[in-house]
């Protein structure tokens, strides 16, 4: 297809926080505030920020499992609520999920062969018993398993193995994206760099796109083109992974490579020594009304970071930043 694989423009998603009696004013958590990103066919897009900053929110409305409460956006060519049930169950063919944990996403009382098969019946896929079969074969040889594995169970594998057998299933329908969600971190750091490697070969081969959500940036800077940095529900810096991790801009990022040894060139690491990130939770530091919502912990927040909200604005060709200073 021409242009891109995923469009989204000004995504909203919050959610309603119990009112502590009925007359309380209501509050809400903006898990997704107004976000818009593209991503091309056959490219990896990462999407990096700390704990509740609306990173898998982002990938459940990308895999329509939730509703945005505005925005638009395009999934392998369709707007996915604009279907119906029955063609975007077609749809779903076209792009599937991995999760975090290898342990609990597979149903450890199925043989393995029906686990990478269960996509093919959820989506009403109609194969004989050969054709299926052949298929869950094929899947498993392509993460780096045999067909005997198809009769086995999920405890009997390490998990590294159970990760590939959830990449399995991911393929086993062909899909044109995968949705990632931190699909390496329950794992060994030496077992990530071979899931990783993995998913670059797969992506080599049959040119499937990544919209790749992790908290640690050197496994991003490792596998993805293009990078989001999200804050408290927005993109605070967004550029092509080498252009970011060489010379990022925003506050914000300039504290999370700060943290992480040896990340980012020699001179940007001197550069950025001593950057730390004021608190650890958002809540202990509420943002400013109309200002940044950084603000409370940017050691560089000026009296206008206090009451204008910082637009994210092109700083070169393909990076953007939301800061009055980047």
């Amino acid at each position: 297809m021409t242009g891109p694989l995923v469009h989204a423009e000004g995504l909203f998603r919050h959610f309603p926080l119990p009112r502590p009696s009925p007359f309380a004013p209501r509050k809400w958590i903006k898990a997704v505030d107004g976000v818009s990103f593209s991503i091309d066919p056959g490219k990896s897009f990462g999407v990096v920020g700390e704990s509740g900053s609306g990173k898998s929110t982002l990938a459940r409305l990308v895999m329509a499992l939730d509703k945005p409460d505005k925005g638009d956006i395009q999934v392998v060519g369709s707007d996915p609520f604009a279907l119906s049930d029955a063609d975007l169950r077609r749809h779903r063919r076209n792009f599937q999920m991995v999760f975090q944990d290898p342990f609990g996403s597979l149903n450890p009382r199925h043989t393995v062969g029906r686990i990478v098969a269960e996509p093919l019946d959820g989506l009403a896929l109609q194969l004989g018993a050969p054709e299926r079969a052949q298929r869950v074969a094929e899947a498993l040889g392509e993460v780096g398993l045999s067909a005997e594995a198809a009769t086995r169970y999920p405890h009997e594998f390490s998990g590294g193995q159970r990760q590939r057998i959830a990449i399995a299933r991911a393929l086993i329908t062909r899909p044109k994206l995968i949705v990632a969600d931190e699909p390496v971190s329950a794992l060994d750091v030496s077992v990530q760099a071979q899931v990783l490697n993995l998913m670059q070969d797969l992506q080599q081969r049959h040119g499937v796109t990544y919209f790749f959500i992790s908290h640690n940036l050197a496994v991003v800077e490792h596998v993805c083109d293009n990078v989001a940095v999200m804050y408290q529900g927005r993109i605070v810096e967004q550029a092509p992974s080498a252009t970011l991790f060489e010379g990022p801009r925003h506050p914000y990022t300039q504290a999370l490579m700060a943290a992480i040894p040896g990340m980012g060139s020699t001179t940007r690491r001197r550069d950025r020594r001593g950057i730390k990130l004021a608190a650890t939770s958002t809540e202990t530091m509420p943002p400013p009304r109309g200002g940044c919502a950084y603000a409370p912990r940017c050691p560089k927040a000026q009296e206008r970071c206090q009451v204008e909200d910082p637009a994210l604005r092109d700083l070169q060709p393909g990076h953007r930043a939301a800061c009055h200073f980047a």
